[in-house]
């Protein structure tokens, strides 16, 4: 069996209870060490490491203004020797120093990564080379996803789909006539990487919300030119249904939360923007809904309830009081406070 990964925290709270449990009698010393070796400790942010990464952001940072300082006394050849120069540089010694001083090796790596993207656009610069802003992250992307799969590192990871995330709201805003298909390729891949890592929470969620902005993006810019009357209306009830969707498909356990989370997060602003075009049935019918899922121990769905409310409290500011907006808002708050407490009493369980 595989050894499962828990945080130091988590693992130290284990050992203190199977101490307790082996001064009782229950387990033998044998078998509590047995249990313990089925658990390995994740590594946390220690002060090297963050330490290492300043260093390496100063580091990348540095090699930049100095080049840029001294760009133009620089002929095209030696500028681009230099790019390069500095670039397998600090990947060398980050490949060399990887066995003896990990966390360094690491850091060296980070710097390589800011040098890389910052080449991308110093070589363009310097070679008039007429590519356009969403390329260059594509470009900037493209080495960082083989980078964070070779060092398997997390935040590597992160960084690439902050850059995509660059890339395809640019593509879509800023150039009209660039289509953001490599997201179609690499949001596969990143999945894959995803599974690879054993789904770390922070790493799902930023793949997750890509998806959701790519797939918000792609029907802004084709729905409405399918002649559609109220093309608004149908791209929030599309995001609507997705919402619900994410909400509640199956997935694996790891991406569990963290996928309804997102869906609830969907269907709750895309409702709320709804609640615009649509007469009242249906704010009614999704007030319901809500309360269906509070009923069901949904505590993001108070979120949603609330964020209803308010809106339709601005709306009604002329002629509705705000005390008593406030009172019947107060109330629900309290009669959800209840109805959670008296649940937990009873051993009920709360989700997203």
């Amino acid at each position: 069996m595989a050894k499962k990964q828990i945080t130091k925290k988590r693992f130290e709270f284990l050992e203190h209870e199977f101490n307790y449990l082996e001064k009782g009698g229950v387990i033998s010393q044998q078998e509590k060490e047995r249990m313990l070796a089925s658990y390995n400790v994740k590594g946390n942010l220690s002060f090297i490491t963050i330490l290492l990464s300043i260093g390496a952001l100063l580091l990348g940072l540095g090699v930049l203004t100095f080049v840029a300082s001294n760009w133009i006394y620089l002929n095209k050849a030696v500028k681009f020797l230099l790019i390069i120069a500095c670039l397998i540089g600090v990947n060398f010694a980050g490949v060399r120093w990887q066995v003896r001083f990990p966390k360094t090796s690491r850091s060296l790596h980070y710097a390589g990564i800011l040098i890389f993207g910052a080449g991308i656009f110093l070589i363009e610069q310097m070679f008039n080379i007429s590519i356009n802003f969403n390329s260059s992250f594509l470009l900037w992307a493209i080495g960082t996803v083989f980078i964070g799969y070779y060092l398997k590192d997390v935040f590597i990871l992160l960084f690439t789909s902050f850059l995509l995330f660059i890339y395809i709201n640019g593509s879509i805003f800023l150039d009209e006539t660039s289509y953001p298909l490599a997201i179609l390729v690499f949001l596969p891949v990143l999945y894959i990487t995803l599974k690879k890592f054993d789904y770390p929470k922070y790493l799902a969620f930023s793949l997750n919300a890509l998806a959701i902005n790519t797939i918000t993006l792609f029907l802004m810019e084709f729905v409405p030119k399918l002649d559609f009357d109220n093309s608004n209306t149908i791209v929030l009830s599309i995001l609507f249904v997705l919402g619900i969707l994410l909400a509640y498909i199956p997935v694996r356990n790891k991406l569990q939360n963290i996928t309804h989370i997102q869906g609830h997060i969907l269907h709750g602003i895309s409702a709320l923007f709804l609640t615009f075009d649509f007469s009242i049935w249906f704010p009614l019918a999704y007030f319901v809904f809500l309360l269906y899922l509070i009923l069901k121990g949904s505590l993001t769905s108070i979120v949603i309830i609330c964020a209803l409310i308010f809106r339709y409290y601005l709306d009604s500011f002329d002629f509705l009081p705000k005390s008593l907006t406030f009172i019947i808002g107060g109330i629900m708050l309290i009669g959800f406070g209840f109805f959670f407490e008296n649940r937990r009493k009873k051993g009920g369980a709360l989700n997203e």
